[in-house]
Protein backbone atom coordinates (compact mmCIF):
# COMPACT_ATOMS: atom_id res chain seq x y z
CA UNK A 1 0.00 0.00 0.00
CA UNK A 2 1.55 3.36 -1.02
CA UNK A 3 2.07 5.99 1.65
CA UNK A 4 0.39 9.34 1.65
CA UNK A 5 2.63 12.06 0.12
CA UNK A 6 4.15 14.60 2.49
CA UNK A 7 2.45 18.02 2.30
CA UNK A 8 4.48 21.09 1.31
CA UNK A 9 5.48 23.82 3.74
CA UNK A 10 2.71 26.40 4.25
CA UNK A 11 5.07 29.34 3.62
CA UNK A 12 4.53 30.61 0.04
CA UNK A 13 7.47 29.75 -2.19
CA UNK A 14 9.11 27.31 0.24
CA UNK A 15 9.95 24.04 -1.57
CA UNK A 16 10.36 21.91 1.59
CA UNK A 17 8.02 19.05 2.46
CA UNK A 18 6.74 18.55 6.01
CA UNK A 19 5.78 15.50 8.03
CA UNK A 20 2.26 16.65 9.00
CA UNK A 21 1.72 19.98 7.24
CA UNK A 22 2.34 23.50 8.53
CA UNK A 23 5.72 25.19 8.41
CA UNK A 24 8.99 23.39 7.84
CA UNK A 25 11.83 23.85 10.37
CA UNK A 26 13.60 26.29 8.03
CA UNK A 27 10.55 28.56 7.82
CA UNK A 28 10.03 28.39 11.59
CA UNK A 29 13.64 29.41 12.16
CA UNK A 30 13.22 32.33 9.76
CA UNK A 31 10.22 33.82 11.55
CA UNK A 32 11.92 33.35 14.91
CA UNK A 33 15.07 35.02 13.59
CA UNK A 34 12.97 38.00 12.47
CA UNK A 35 11.72 38.41 16.03
CA UNK A 36 8.28 36.87 15.59
CA UNK A 37 8.69 34.06 18.11
CA UNK A 38 6.74 33.12 21.21
CA UNK A 39 7.27 36.52 22.84
CA UNK A 40 5.71 38.29 19.84
CA UNK A 41 2.75 35.89 19.80
CA UNK A 42 2.00 36.75 23.43
CA UNK A 43 2.28 40.50 22.80
CA UNK A 44 0.10 40.24 19.70
CA UNK A 45 -2.59 38.22 21.48
CA UNK A 46 -2.77 40.65 24.42
CA UNK A 47 -2.76 43.71 22.17
CA UNK A 48 -5.59 42.41 19.99
CA UNK A 49 -7.60 41.47 23.09
CA UNK A 50 -7.27 45.07 24.35
CA UNK A 51 -7.81 46.61 20.87
CA UNK A 52 -10.34 44.37 19.06
CA UNK A 53 -11.36 46.69 16.18
CA UNK A 54 -9.55 47.61 12.96
CA UNK A 55 -8.60 51.30 12.89
CA UNK A 56 -9.55 52.13 9.25
CA UNK A 57 -12.68 50.01 8.76
CA UNK A 58 -13.94 48.96 12.25
CA UNK A 59 -14.03 45.24 11.41
CA UNK A 60 -12.64 42.76 13.97
CA UNK A 61 -8.85 43.17 14.12
CA UNK A 62 -6.66 40.16 13.37
CA UNK A 63 -3.23 41.79 12.92
CA UNK A 64 -1.12 43.87 15.31
CA UNK A 65 0.66 46.07 12.76
CA UNK A 66 3.85 48.01 13.49
CA UNK A 67 3.05 51.65 12.66
CA UNK A 68 4.25 54.18 11.45
CA UNK A 69 7.55 52.33 11.01
CA UNK A 70 8.00 48.64 10.27
CA UNK A 71 9.55 46.35 12.84
CA UNK A 72 12.56 45.91 10.56
CA UNK A 73 13.32 49.66 10.55
CA UNK A 74 12.81 49.92 14.33
CA UNK A 75 15.31 47.12 14.92
CA UNK A 76 17.75 48.68 12.44
CA UNK A 77 17.57 51.97 14.36
CA UNK A 78 18.37 50.13 17.59
CA UNK A 79 15.03 50.75 19.36
CA UNK A 80 15.10 48.87 22.65
CA UNK A 81 11.49 47.59 22.44
CA UNK A 82 10.17 47.54 18.87
CA UNK A 83 7.05 45.64 20.02
CA UNK A 84 5.82 48.29 22.49
CA UNK A 85 2.09 48.92 22.31
CA UNK A 86 2.73 52.55 21.38
CA UNK A 87 4.25 51.33 18.09
CA UNK A 88 1.33 49.05 17.15
CA UNK A 89 -2.12 49.49 15.65
CA UNK A 90 -4.93 46.94 15.20
CA UNK A 91 -5.89 46.05 11.63
CA UNK A 92 -8.00 43.44 9.87
CA UNK A 93 -6.18 41.25 7.35
CA UNK A 94 -7.44 43.07 4.25
CA UNK A 95 -6.46 46.52 5.59
CA UNK A 96 -3.05 45.18 6.67
CA UNK A 97 -2.39 43.71 3.22
CA UNK A 98 -3.45 46.97 1.53
CA UNK A 99 -1.27 49.12 3.82
CA UNK A 100 1.75 46.84 3.45
CA UNK A 101 1.44 46.83 -0.33
CA UNK A 102 1.23 50.62 -0.40
CA UNK A 103 3.84 51.69 2.13
CA UNK A 104 6.40 49.04 2.94
CA UNK A 105 9.54 49.11 0.78
CA UNK A 106 9.99 45.77 -0.89
CA UNK A 107 6.34 44.92 -0.19
CA UNK A 108 3.87 43.48 -2.65
CA UNK A 109 3.50 46.76 -4.54
CA UNK A 110 7.22 46.77 -5.39
CA UNK A 111 6.85 43.38 -7.07
CA UNK A 112 4.03 44.60 -9.31
CA UNK A 113 5.67 47.82 -10.50
CA UNK A 114 6.99 47.40 -14.01
CA UNK A 115 9.83 49.61 -15.26
CA UNK A 116 8.81 52.23 -17.81
CA UNK A 117 10.12 51.90 -21.33
CA UNK A 118 11.86 54.93 -22.77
Amino acid sequence: MPRRPRPPCSVPGCPELTARGGRCPTARDTTTAQGYGTRWQRIRRRYLYAHPWCVPCSKPATVADHFPESRRSLVARGVSDPDAWSRLRPLCTSCHNRETAKHQPGGWAAERVKPRRS
